[in-house]
């Protein structure tokens, strides 16, 4: 399954104004250009609230699995049956799921931008060939 962030990024690019890498967009894309410190101080609200979002998931996985009172038509409609307790909390952790699915796509979005995630993977590859290893 594609991550719906995926779909609604596509297309839009992310730079970094005061970077390297910021002046190298495409002529008439479409997209966010902002300062350095505005992409970082807004990558820190996305991965905040992605971070709440991931603890709501957690917390109300049990949202699906109600069991009727009782095992009579009407309990059992009110569970189970349609706009039931249980596929409304299907919707409602499939509504958070794809908004995990967006932040974690504009998170790596804005790393991205901000060279963070080459870094890191650089680090990395340096630290393998400190120890011998190999990252191919």
């Amino acid at each position: 399954m594609t991550a719906p962030g995926g779909a609604i990024f596509s297309g839009i690019g992310f730079w970094a104004t005061d970077m390297p890498s910021g002046a190298s967009r495409p002529a008439g894309g479409q997209g966010f250009a902002m300062s350095s410190s505005e992409m970082r101080a807004m990558l820190k609200k996305a991965e905040d609230q992605r971070q709440t979002i991931g603890v709501q998931l957690r917390s109300n996985e049990w949202i699906t699995k109600a069991v009727p009172p009782a095992d009579e038509p009407v309990s059992n409609a009110a569970v189970n049956g349609p706009n039931g307790i249980n596929e409304t909390g299907s919707y409602y952790l499939g509504h958070l799921r794809y908004q995990y699915d967006y932040y974690t796509e504009l998170i790596r979005r804005m790393e991205q931008a901000l060279g963070i995630t080459e870094t890191a993977d650089q680090q990395a590859a340096d630290s393998t060939k400190q120890t011998g290893g190999s990252v191919e």
